[in-house]
């Protein structure tokens, strides 16, 4: 049997580490954090746990490699924000483990330069050489959206001759109760997707827009979320999906992530991106340096803490346009739940747990040796079918809506 390790126990990392413990193929999972809190928690609560609790810096490189080799760690989710992946990603590498996280640094385009830059082809370029010269897979954002989204697009071009389009879109109309203002997942990834700039390809040509300003539709989603104002938000997938080679190959020429948002989280939006509140280059207050996405943020209530205040359902999908045998053919493969439903299954949002069973399943497949792919990647480079065959099971439902055009 295979040990892990999850880095970063909040909520997502907290769903990762549960997940994984009901795997019989991990004999040991190492959960790791700077406050181990809700590391131990989750470790308590656990029957017959073989769960092992440790204090770890995820930007201190060597002592992370040390912990990994220590355990022996076979794969390691890292579920912390995304300005640690450079050395978590190290830190496998040397010490032999795979590695898995949910999101890169917001996209920049060749020659934009950028402080800490993280993006996924940065991250591709610096580590991939080395990963495959150690036999290693890294699989970068492989969360829901991105990560899930990326396997449905490619399980769709899979099925087509050509493609046209690649739309990811994301809905979800959660009321949290008991609190003026909540997010249900990280709220500094969430200000800081909102402010910047987004960018899409278009065109065969990756461009950018003006942040809550661009690409702005209704999109009518499965019952009962319905009709939703949408808008082009910064996500890694609205570009790697319509850059990736295959795809490029296949005719796809347009790609983007749309979020549906209500107006008054725009408008809280805007607010922080006048203020120049929803950024993490840091800032002197009083003589202490801060991140000011941080103290915007630091009085919203924890994600993993929101669970059973949550009512309502979330829809994640992707919308694959193209042909088949001359036909035109439009897939939308999509996950939906209900976030009571999810926290009375898991203890968790069902946010958390859209976000946190991908990654879990898919070092479950790598300890199993059912995904061969090594080297860094994004998850539309790795074969959908295994992946789609188990996401129902493991608590992810999946539907698929296919549309054909014939002529009578």
């Amino acid at each position: 049997m295979a040990n892990a390790m999850v880095i970063g126990i909040g909520g997502v990392g907290s769903v990762i580490g549960q997940k994984l413990h009901e795997y019989d193929c991990f004999d040991k999972i190492v959960l790791a954090d700077l406050d181990p809190v809700f590391a131990q928690h989750l470790a308590a609560k656990t029957p017959k746990s073989r769960f092992v609790v440790v204090q770890a810096n995820a930007m201190e490189t060597e002592r992370l490699a040390a912990l990994m080799k220590e355990h022996k760690v076979e794969v390691t989710c890292n579920a912390c924000v995304c300005q640690t992946n450079h050395s978590v990603m190290e830190a496998c590498l040397r010490a032999g483990s795979h590695y898995l996280d949910m999101a890169a640094d917001i996209y920049s385009p060749p020659g934009v330069k950028r402080p800490g830059k993280n993006s996924f082809e940065a991250e591709i370029e610096k580590f991939n050489d080395a990963y495959l010269q150690r036999g290693l897979a890294g699989i970068l954002c492989m969360g829901m959206d991105p990560g899930a989204v990326n396997v449905f697009a490619r399980w769709a071009m899979d099925r087509l001759d050509t493609a046209s389009s690649i739309r990811v879109l994301d809905a979800d109309n959660a009321e949290v109760r008991g609190y003026r203002f909540a997010v249900l997942f990280s709220p500094e990834t969430f200000f800081e997707e909102l402010g910047a700039s987004p960018y899409f390809v278009k065109d065969g040509k990756v461009i950018s827009g003006r942040p809550l300003e661009t690409e702005v539709e209704w999109v009518r989603f499965p019952d009962p979320i319905g009709l939703q104002k949408t808008y082009a938000v910064a996500h890694e997938e609205g570009v790697s999906l319509g850059i990736y080679p295959p795809f490029v190959d296949k005719g796809v020429r347009y790609s983007v992530f749309k979020y549906s948002i209500p107006d008054k989280v725009v408008n809280i939006s805007k607010s922080l991106q006048l203020l120049n509140l929803d950024t993490w280059k840091k800032v002197k207050v009083d003589g202490v340096e801060v991140a000011p996405v941080r103290v915007a943020s630091a009085h919203l209530p924890k994600p993993a803490q929101l669970g059973p205040t949550v009512d309502g359902y979330s829809c994640v999908g992707t919308e694959v346009r193209g042909t088949k045998d001359r036909r035109r053919v439009e897939y939308f493969v999509y996950s939906m739940d209900n976030h009571r439903d999810t926290y009375e299954r898991y203890g968790y949002s069902l946010t958390l747990v859209q976000t946190g069973i991908p990654p879990a399943l898919t070092a479950k497949l790598l300890v199993m040796g059912k995904i061969p792919e090594r080297g860094v990647m994004m998850p539309e480079a790795l074969d959908p079918e295994e992946l789609m065959a188990n996401f129902t099971r493991e608590g992810l439902p999946i539907f698929v809506e296919k549309r054909e055009v014939e002529r009578l």
